[in-house]
């Protein structure tokens, strides 16, 4: 069983351990097990320990009541600027680069809270060419599966939680990565509300979509570590709802059951009826089609970033891997009125999925299609291959938390995604904590 920041909070104030301790165990594994999972890009370990000494020192003045993420070692997708800590981007493009002299926001709060940056989770190339070969490091693979995909395009993040390489990792969300390396590496993960948590240092894929959020071991961490992210005010205790909750679930005729590969098909029905039969309120809804939502992300999105790397990738086309360069140069035939149009449609299904919430506390969705297949078999565009569930909320801007709901018979997790109203992060976590109360045991099996 993974240590929670609370259990590792009191451990820390009645002396059974010590923040040196701590990093000290993250930096061991990490020492054993990142050779073969390529989750990190970048280990600072002196920097680390160093903290940790500082933290242990100033243990003693606080009276029984520790800053809120006080000694927790985490690590943030190389993406994400860390001062000092060199930012690939997991791109040959960004060799040269200089390490960054200030952090992203989020990563300033996490700091100040009393986390501790282990390093740089690998990820996909600029958070969107992978799982690819041809870059720096290997893509990261799944700890419960060695060679299986991990989810991206933050795939460290979830291979450095799930691999115990740290307890919490933060990631970005454009079409689903930070929740399908949850899915895959049975985490909690949150897509916040669009907007919500801020950018700056964060770099850009698609501005109209791009979101930053933690990836952590249960909701309450992942609660605590988000309410750090967005200098929220909020309790620092989650209380659960009780089961008098109500949960949405698309109708039949929305068409999910035949986009969901057997083993998902499976737990998500099973985890419908188990909700039922433990007291939660579950309806049927009629969703918009998925279908536009995925057109409408995925036009937003290449275009986007067309517009973006687009040029960079003409002028160096060497310095890219295979994969990212191509999608990177596919959305330059997207012309101005599909873009507009695509916008529209996004403003439209946002008004649209708002009405849900009048008569729902969260709408449940399958976490991916299937549990995860072998790197080698991931399509080069699997985004654009089938409709996406997970690029729903990405095109409302709704807040949406992962939860793992167990394992399929090749031992590999498979998770569900709960959307929430917008700007309702708490009302949203309360009803994860709800069912992930009811279905560990589950999990366990």
């Amino acid at each position: 069983m993974k240590t929670s920041i609370a259990t590792m909070h009191k451990a820390l104030l009645d002396g059974t351990t010590t923040v040196v301790k701590v990093v000290s165990k993250y930096l061991d594994n990490i020492e054993k097990y990142n050779h073969k999972l390529s989750g990190y890009n970048y280990i600072d370990a002196e920097a680390a320990l160093n903290k940790a000494s500082m933290l242990d020192k100033q243990l003693p003045s606080f009276d029984g009541k520790l800053p809120p993420l006080f000694g927790i070692p985490y690590s943030v997708k190389d993406n994400i600027n860390v001062a000092g800590m060199p930012t690939s981007c997991s791109s040959h493009s960004m060799s040269e680069t200089e390490p960054p002299h200030k952090s992203a926001v989020v990563v300033n709060r996490m700091e100040n809270a009393g986390a501790i940056c282990l390093g740089k989770a690998n990820c996909h190339e600029f958070a969107f060419g992978g799982p690819s070969f041809d870059l720096p490091t290997a893509p990261a693979t799944n700890p419960w599966k060695e060679g299986y995909f991990p989810g991206g395009s933050s795939s460290g993040s979830g291979t450095t939680v799930a691999g115990d390489m740290c307890m919490a990792s933060l990631g970005t969300d454009t079409a689903g990565s930070i929740r399908s390396p949850s899915a895959y590496c049975g985490l909690v993960g949150l897509k916040p509300t669009y907007g919500n948590l801020p950018l700056s240092g964060v770099h850009p894929l698609s501005i109209s979509l791009d979101h930053v959020g933690p990836l952590a071991n249960s909701v309450d961490d992942c609660w605590r570590i988000y309410k750090v992210m967005s200098g929220s005010e909020a309790p620092e205790t989650l209380e659960a709802k009780n089961k008098a909750i109500t949960i949405g679930v698309p109708e039949p005729s929305w068409g999910i059951n035949s986009l969901l590969q057997p083993d998902m098909l499976h737990a998500y029905q099973q985890t419908i009826n188990s909700l039922k039969q433990d007291g939660v309120k579950v309806i049927p809804i009629r969703l918009p089609n998925l279908q536009e939502f995925h057109v409408a992300c995925a036009i937003i999105m290449m275009a986007e970033v067309a517009q973006l790397f687009g040029p960079l990738v003409r002028k160096n086309f060497n310095l890219y891997g295979e994969v990212f360069r191509n999608r990177a140069l596919v959305g330059e035939r997207i012309n101005a009125t599909a873009y507009i149009r695509a916008i529209q449609t996004k403003l439209h299904l946002q008004q649209e999925m708002d009405k849900f919430f009048n008569e729902v506390d969260a709408i449940m969705l399958p976490g991916a299609v299937s549990g995860a297949t072998a790197l080698t078999e991931v399509d080069k565009f699997y985004f654009l291959v089938s409709p996406n569930i997970n690029a729903i909320a990405n095109v409302t801007g709704q807040p949406v938390v992962s939860l793992p709901i167990g394992m399929n018979e090749k031992g590999l997790p498979l998770g569900i995604q709960l959307l929430g109203k917008r700007n309702h992060e708490q009302p949203l976590f309360s009803a994860a904590a709800t069912i992930e109360k009811l279905i560990t045991w589950r999990h366990h099996e």
